[in-house]
């Protein structure tokens, strides 16, 4: 092989590997604030893979220097996907509860088929609702379609991307909508056939409108979510998935994501626009639990006219929780 073809070819292999190398301090350092990294994040395991086979061929090429810089994002690669390759099993739900089945959406403020969204969320026939984006045509369309059989519920519907409501057939028992880092947010107790379970509805900003808001939103979440000791689910939105920092301090607060636990972690929720591109490449529609909460299964959901796939996801509660 000529000299000169070499040199290319060493060339273009180390600028592919420098972005990989970048994309790996982001996440060894904890970098965001930015809106551009914050976006390359997302992309993680779709950027890093390629450093597996860009070390064997340089490797085999007796090209060492590369090869061993190579290893450092396949290192990365390897640590951050470790839970969700190998996650921790659901804690077992104790018999003699009840179950719950909350149906959550991102609807889409701007969903052109309000009547088929509500169709959809009926058809799941769960306990709770929980929507972000709740607009007034999609809450109107429950309206005509439900009747009383979702009776207690919290608020703030109006025609932008803020809205957020939960509908429950279980009694709220307290809370409503609150205000959690500056965002509209859904923070109930029900009561669940006598057992009380904490539910909160989340849907911070995306960061690429401000990424430096939306870490502190994220941030906030943990703080308010960690008051009490109730039994918690957390539903949402958050504009984040598992390669975003922010997002991982969150769950090194306690929390465990369904999907990962259910061996669904390598689902994806966003974007969900037909014939679009990019193709659905990340999710960032997450359940979360605490302790005393146990998952017993997960499906993702379809919403018509949404960009974002949803979920139906029952609970049980654990023997400890039972208990106390």
């Amino acid at each position: 092989m000529p000299r000169w073809v070499r040199r290319a070819l060493d060339t273009a292999a180390w600028l592919v590997l420098v972005p990989m190398l970048a994309l790996s301090m982001t996440q060894w350092f904890g970098i965001e604030g930015r809106r551009t990294i914050t976006a390359f994040q997302a992309l993680t395991p779709w950027v890093l893979v390629w450093s597996a086979p860009l070390a064997l061929v340089a490797s085999l090429c007796r090209r060492h220097v590369l090869a061993l810089v190579a290893l450092l994002p396949l290192a990365t690669l390897l640590v951050l996907t470790q839970p969700v390759v190998f996650h921790a099993g659901a804690p077992a739900a104790a018999g003699a509860t009840p179950r719950l089945t909350v149906a959550y959406a991102n609807v889409l403020y701007n969903n052109p088929a309000p009547e088929a969204v509500a169709d959809a969320l009926l058809a799941t026939d769960a306990d709770v609702l929980v929507m972000a984006e709740f607009v007034n045509p999609v809450q109107q369309a429950l309206e005509a379609r439900a009747g009383d059989d979702y009776p207690y519920r919290a608020e703030a519907v109006s025609r932008s991307s803020s809205a957020i409501g939960i509908w429950s057939r279980h009694p709220i028992v307290s809370g409503g909508v609150t205000r959690v880092g500056g965002r509209a947010t859904i923070d109930v107790v029900l009561d669940v056939d006598g057992h009380e379970v904490r539910v909160l509805g989340v849907h911070p900003n995306p960061p690429t409108f401000d990424a430096d808001l939306w870490e502190q939103q994220l941030a906030a979440i943990g703080d308010h979510a960690t008051v009490g000791e109730l039994p918690t689910v957390i539903v949402g939105d958050f504009n984040a998935a598992r390669w975003h920092p922010s997002f991982r301090a969150l769950l090194d607060r306690g929390w465990r994501d369904v999907h990962e636990t259910m061996g669904r972690g390598w689902s994806v929720s966003w974007p969900m626009d037909e014939g679009l591109l990019p193709p659905p490449f990340v999710r960032i529609d997450h359940a979360l639990f605490g302790d005393g909460v146990a998952p017993i299964a997960i499906d993702d959901l379809a919403i018509p006219g949404s960009d974002h796939k949803g979920f139906v996801v029952t609970f049980g509660l654990t023997d400890a929780a039972v208990r106390a």
